[in-house]
């Protein structure tokens, strides 16, 4: 028989007091119980990322990289890495040729040249973790000493070059001159020389990098997925357990000890039930062991991700993992809902689940101030952490609960239909987006109105444009005609004046000739 809404409403405040319970054991239990005991979640994560180690302090890097971390900060030392071999020098000097000019040179006057200088190569703090400086600058030395960033130039170049960048070295201006024009240098060459020891450094060290961070994910993620999986097995045992010993004794103070049997034998007898329920919760135990599994390697792998992009304290790093978990069921739940439940019920499963991941994930978050508030007081301070832990999932629990009661609330009302009210309030905003939409038709037809009138503007526009086509053609025509009598004007100008300059000369040879009478 299908039960009324009211009768509804009464079943599930009865869960609501049984689920807390439950809840307040589950959130004690797990995330503010076996996780605190069984995880040691740090800042930044299991793994260092390369944006925590360039940017963050050094509680964000991970253990191993400590002593790393340490020499990335220290002051540059040339002394403390290692020279080029004289093999390399030797066979770089060799052809005697100038890797910056390209000219031919006495190889007694070649030096090996850093084309990205030591200086820099060390002040790259990705290069400190990549290879690993915090047990010895070795790795680094020999990166730094390949062929490939290594250039044989004459020590003119070479000297006054020093740490300097080759690019900015060239365009240097001495007494008027740039150090390119003084030495000779040749531009392609420095260019394709800086480009290859760039992609190299760059190359190698992504490498190096990628291989030592792989290593390290799939160990921690490993030893995370193990903990993981252990910690939601004993998890659903111990809820049980727990849940199972409160039911039992709760029944035992109402109704007492059966009759003929003495306090003892009704414990034990009630301790067999509890334990017999715990042993038919270990296949669940064990699938719950195989989802914590998945779900801690892939915690641990988002948070190595997120920490790529930006620094996440610890309590961020408990979040991730716990919240994962939760996450994982509730999607679980929804996209493949059991057949016992239909798309409908699984949905409003899967909202629970997701409001107690929600509710979990502040409560972490604020257990840390509340830890700092309980601390404050002396005579708490050596049971702060286990008080903190009680009372924030305690908390946590009861909303967990309230959240899924108001849940399941709304679904029940949805379920149920709506009331007369509620139908009247759809009727009348039905109406108003009718009037909404003829609005719109109206809207509509006089854009449609304003296209057409714009059409006719788009067609005098072009009868215009026409007009001004052919006036621009009259005018060229014009133009060129202009141009032609200029012309002519000129050339009867030229013929005029060489007509005078023939009647001037003319002329003077009649006033000498009447001169020598």
């Amino acid at each position: 028989m299908e039960l009324t809404l009211t009768e509804l409403k009464e079943q599930r405040l009865q869960k609501l007091f049984s689920d807390c319970q439950q809840q307040v054991i589950a959130q004690i239990i797990g995330p503010f119980g076996l996780s605190s005991a069984m995880f040691e979640d740090r800042n930044g994560g299991n793994v260092t990322t390369v944006h925590n180690f360039e940017n963050a302090s050094a509680d964000y890097v991970a253990e191993k990289d400590q002593k790393t971390y340490t020499a990335s900060r220290e002051r540059y030392d040339r002394s403390e890495l290692k020279d080029i071999k004289q093999s390399v020098k030797d066979k770089l000097k060799a052809p005697g040729v100038d890797g910056y000019t390209g000219k031919q040179v006495d190889p007694a006057h070649l030096e090996a040249d850093h084309v990205t200088a030591l200086k820099k190569i060390y002040g790259d703090r990705k290069n400190h973790l990549a290879y690993n400086t915090g047990e010895g600058l070795d790795r680094l030395s020999d990166v730094a000493n390949n062929t490939e960033n290594l250039v044989a130039t004459h020590r003119d170049v070479n000297n006054p070059k020093r740490a300097k960048d080759i690019l900015e070295f060239a365009d240097e201006v001495i007494d008027g001159k740039t150090q390119a024009e003084r030495l000779e240098l040749d531009s392609e060459l420095m260019r394709s020389a800086k480009e290859r020891s760039e992609d190299f450094l760059e190359r190698t060290a992504k490498r190096a990098i990628r291989v030592k961070q792989t290593s390290e994910l799939l160990k921690t993620g490993a030893n995370q997925a193990a903990q993981m999986g252990l910690r939601q097995a004993l998890g659903v045992l111990l809820n049980e357990l727990v849940n199972g010993l409160f039911n039992e004794i709760k029944t035992l103070i109402k109704h007492g000890v059966e009759q003929g049997k003495t306090l003892f034998e009704e414990i034990r007898q009630r301790l067999a039930g509890v334990a017999e329920r715990v042993l038919k919760k270990l296949p669940d135990a064990v699938s719950q062991m195989f989802q914590g599994g998945i779900s801690g390697f892939m915690s641990n792998l988002l948070t190595f991700v997120l920490n790529e992009f930006l620094s996440t304290a610890k309590r961020f790093v408990t979040v991730i993992r716990e919240g994962l978990v939760g996450l994982f069921k509730a999607f679980k739940m929804i996209l493949f809902p059991p057949a016992n439940l239909t798309p409908d019920q699984a949905l409003q499963e899967g909202l629970k689940l997701l409001s107690a991941v929600v509710v979990s994930s502040v409560g972490l978050l604020l257990q840390e101030t509340v830890k700092t508030f309980i601390s404050s007081l002396a005579f708490l301070l050596p049971v702060a952490d286990i008080l903190s832990s009680a009372l924030i999932g305690t908390l946590s629990g009861l909303l967990s609960a309230f959240l899924a009661y108001q849940i399941d609330c709304m679904f029940d009302r949805y379920r149920h239909g709506y009331d007369e009210q509620f139908m009247d309030e759809l009727i009348a905003d039905s109406r108003r987006r009718e009037e909404f939409a003829q609005g719109l038709v109206e809207l509509s037809e006089s854009s449609l109105r304003n296209v057409s009138a714009y059409n006719q503007s788009i067609i005098l526009y072009q009868g215009i444009g026409q007009t001004l086509a052919a006036s621009g053609r009259m005018a060229d025509a014009t133009l060129a005609s202009l141009e032609h009598t200029v012309s002519q004007t000129r050339e009867q100008v030229a013929k005029s004046v060489a007509m005078i300059e023939y009647i001037e000369s003319s002329q003077r040879d009649i006033e000498d000739f009447l001169e020598t009478l």
